[in-house]
């Protein structure tokens, strides 16, 4: 039994095949006018048919030159082979190449990837292919592996964007594989995620499955730090690039241990609105503290109530000396504040005598002057280029006036405040004597 098929005769009847790889990864890349001369030159090869350059560039509607440079530029994509004519007077012969095979024949060479390679469509395309790696053994191997670990069968694009990695970027052949494997991982299969690992890695000096290993027992322990933090402040989401170069700097530049930050972050949570920049706050002022008298950062003095409350004292007694030098400065330049000061002091002794003994005209008459008193007063201060409340004493809190209790006797808010300020002037303290 024997089978035969009819032969279709009419050439334009025919089918050309053109390869997925030629596709997807050069065609795309490529100027138009480009692909249009090895569509035709493709149909060609395959039905072993002659054409000269005077009729392609008249079928084409090209010029002879554009035609030259579209094969002088597959050339040099490695696609086709340009070979001197057999005999004097033919034409140049054109070879296509088989994609697949360049692709994955360990004999030949690999396609360089269109990716990354601008051809001016204008320019002198003449001169040798440019030169495509040879994948060994061991790349094909670490190739096989990579394909595993993500599912699928890399692109020729992948493929050569991976090789890149070794060559352009130096990175190792164990971090490649590492990096694939963490990003699997992650749900990340795509190539160009995995290239971003790859770079950042190899940037940071990654060359041993170890480095890696190590690099990402390091973000581990970086993200627990994270978590441990926005729960002690009562945060529900996940950390921001600001907050964790913050918490980054505490433990790195800074020192701080976990027990230190802790500290800092219950100081923190008392706030109306917890939050990573005030606690950041309160560990920079304990840095700068203890890089100043030379202490470690991680060890705290304890503040008892009594410190606290000659801290307090040692507030109020600065704020009342520093209102008495604005009060001298303003006497020496405008010696009638000083008699109005005197006045408005006797007149408060007049009211509280008149109060006492219920002399109700005396008391009105005492306030009365007393008013025009202090407008006086005001105008010639700022007359003069001073605030109106210049000469007060101005308490670090209005609420409590230095106390740490408020008029209605309750715990005042700036105690805490006060507290990790106390720590430091201790320390000021025990260094003075």
């Amino acid at each position: 039994m024997s089978f035969n098929r009819e032969k279709i005769r009419d050439f334009y009847l025919l089918s050309t095949d053109v390869e997925n790889i030629f596709i997807n990864e050069y065609m795309t890349a490529a100027p138009g006018d480009y692909v249009k001369v090895y569509l035709y030159g493709l149909l060609s090869s395959q039905h072993q048919s002659e054409m000269t350059e005077q009729e392609m560039s008249r079928l084409l509607g090209l010029s002879e030159e554009e035609i030259d440079k579209a094969w002088n530029y597959w050339a040099s994509m490695g696609i086709v082979e340009i070979r001197p004519p057999k005999k004097s007077g033919q034409d140049r012969q054109i070879e296509f190449k088989n994609l697949r095979a360049l692709m994955y024949s360990s004999a030949e060479k690999a396609p360089p990837s269109g990716k990354g390679r601008e051809i001016d469509a204008g320019a002198d395309m003449g001169g040798e292919a440019d030169n495509a790696p040879v994948y060994d053994q061991e790349l094909k191997a670490l190739l096989a592996q990579i394909e595993e670990l993500l599912g699928k069968t890399l692109s020729s694009r992948d493929t050569q964007e991976l090789y890149s990695w070794e060559t352009e970027l130096g990175a190792s052949r164990e971090v490649i594989l590492a990096a694939a494997a963490y990003c699997v991982e992650k749900g990340k299969t795509s190539v160009s995620y995995i290239a971003k690992v790859v770079t950042q890695w190899t940037e940071e000096g990654l060359r041993t499955e170890a480095d890696v290993k190590a690099r990402l027992e390091s973000i581990e322990q970086s993200f627990a730090r994270y978590k441990t933090v926005l729960r002690a402040l009562g945060i529900n989401r996940g950390v921001t690039r600001a907050e964790k170069e913050m918490i980054d700097r505490w433990f790195g530049e800074w020192g701080f241990n976990q027990e230190r930050v802790d500290e800092a972050c219950e100081k923190g949570s008392f706030i109306t609105t917890p939050n990573v920049r005030y606690v950041n706050a309160i560990l920079e002022k304990w840095y700068e503290e203890a890089k100043a008298y030379g202490r470690n950062v991680n060890s705290a003095v304890t503040v008892t109530q009594a410190d606290l409350n000659r801290y307090y004292e040692h507030l109020r007694k600065q704020a009342e000396q520093e209102a008495e030098e604005r009060k001298s400065e303003v006497y020496g330049r405008l010696p009638r504040i000083r008699e109005i000061d005197q006045q408005l002091l006797e007149l408060g002794r007049k009211i509280s005598r008149s109060v006492l003994s219920k002399d109700e005209r005396g008391k009105n008459e005492a306030q009365r002057l007393s008013a025009l008193l202090e407008e006086e007063r005001a105008v010639l201060l700022t007359e003069s280029g001073f605030a109106e409340d210049y000469t007060d004493i101005k308490y670090s809190c209005d609420k409590c006036h230095d106390t740490g209790v408020t008029e209605e006797g309750t715990r005042c808010s700036c105690v805490n405040k006060r507290t990790g300020e106390a720590e430091t002037w201790l320390n000021l303290s025990s260094e003075k004597r």
